[in-house]
């Protein structure tokens, strides 16, 4: 008989709920510090409580791993029932969210094998996604597991930031960068890279559609060097019905290669927004 597979990942592995659902992804909250309170990530805190703390008090959270404890006894709720593991991880040069789980499988009864996604938000879920896919075929956890080490080198996700106060008092751009770019009024681009880990702040843009320029530029790279297969517009929770619909019409549009597999319902998690603030939009897809 063969063994059943379980795919699980941390709460930062954001996927659309159709695609959730299809994958019956299970995930370990993230901890989220916020005004002095430690909240657990689609438990106790949602993205809108977030973005209402920073409009209404200016408060910026902070996130952190669960404890080892925590993935063990995540785990053992699948090993003990005889599943197999593979869990997929938040980029570790973010969070200790990955070396945590590493130390939680050492410790678990049973089979465990932890990726680190060396992504993040929809481009981790992304991959979340392909282990599905994967145990469809066929395939054996650790054999799965291995697959996923090649394939983070494709996943493609470029953000549009409405702006960097979230990203820089996390530590993970200059703050500097910050300041100038929200005094100047800017709203940044950043890609992140599944084969090092590392993201680049490219193109700032301003003016009367920042958004809608960074799709129109974002979809033209987007149809050079991604597959059809897949294509996914994100966005934060405090999007407005109607920009949301007008962005999702823009990529329509643009994206007319893709339109049967661009998914666009996919508004992003607690943890995401602890990083990334409000405002922001993503596109994610695989590379040819």
């Amino acid at each position: 008989m063969t063994k059943q597979i379980a795919i699980t990942g941390d709460s930062t592995a954001d996927l659309p709920p159709r695609l959730r659902a299809q994958v019956g992804l299970e995930t370990v909250p993230m901890r989220i510090l916020l005004e002095g309170k430690t909240c657990l990530d689609g438990v106790d805190i949602a993205p809108e409580d977030i973005l209402e703390a920073h409009r209404l008090r200016r408060a910026i959270p902070m996130t952190a791993a669960p404890p080892p404890e925590a993935f063990k006894s995540f785990f053992e709720g699948f090993t003990r029932r005889g599943e197999a593991v593979v869990h997929v991880t938040i980029n570790h040069k973010y969070s200790a969210c990955h070396q945590n789980a590493v130390l939680g499988a050492r410790e678990a009864e049973g089979e465990v094998h932890v990726v680190d996604s060396l992504n993040f938000s929809v481009s981790q879920g992304l991959l979340c996604l392909h282990a599905h896919r994967l145990r469809e075929e066929g395939l054996a956890a650790q054999q799965i597991a291995a697959r996923l080490t090649r394939l983070r080198e494709k996943v493609w996700g470029v953000y549009y930031l409405d702006a960097l106060d979230f990203i820089s008092k996390s530590g993970r751009c200059p703050g500097v960068l910050a300041l100038g770019a929200n005094l100047l009024g800017l709203h940044p681009a950043v890609q992140f890279h599944g084969d090092t880990g590392g993201q680049t702040i490219g193109k700032k843009y301003r003016g009367k559609d920042p958004a809608g320029a960074w799709l129109r530029d974002t979809a033209r790279r987007f149809l050079g060097e991604c597959d059809s297969a897949e294509c996914y517009l994100v966005h934060t929770a405090d999007i407005a019905p109607e920009a949301r619909e007008r962005m999702y019409a823009l990529a329509l549009e643009l994206l007319q290669p893709y339109v049967g597999r661009l998914e666009l319902e996919g508004r992003v998690g607690g943890t995401t927004t602890a990083h990334c603030g409000g405002g922001c939009f993503g596109l994610v897809g695989m590379e040819k």
